[in-house]
């Protein structure tokens, strides 16, 4: 057999907030207030924001010598390869940097040019 039985009466207590919305309210701007407080001071705090970025600063420009410092090694390489096997190379280094002519050869000096 089936027994019918009736729902309990709602309870003034479950229905009724010993808080307002106001309270409520009050409640969660200063729990706010209080976690954006904390996200600055993580963030800003001991000056930790400013050294993050002026080490990703230096990082930045490290990088830019790297680049650049390769690309000279790069350069540098080339040169040497041609010193190693290239005579034509060499000879107009010799001429060129050094000043060197082959015997028998005179140099006639030239004034230098004017820039204007």
């Amino acid at each position: 057999q089936v027994r019918w039985v009736a729902p309990p009466e709602r309870s003034s207590i479950a229905t009724t907030s010993s808080y307002s919305k106001i309270d409520v309210t009050k409640t969660a701007k200063i729990l706010l207030i209080a976690f954006l407080a904390l996200v600055a001071y993580i963030a800003f705090g001991n000056g930790l924001f400013y050294k993050v970025w002026q080490e990703e600063k230096t990082l930045t420009e490290l990088e830019t010598q790297v680049k650049q410092l390769e690309a000279e090694t790069d350069s540098l390489r080339q040169v040497l390869k041609l010193l190693e096997s290239d005579i034509d190379f060499i000879e107009r280094v010799a001429r060129e940097d050094l000043g060197l002519v082959k015997p028998g050869e005179v140099v006639i000096p030239l004034p230098a040019e004017e820039s204007e």
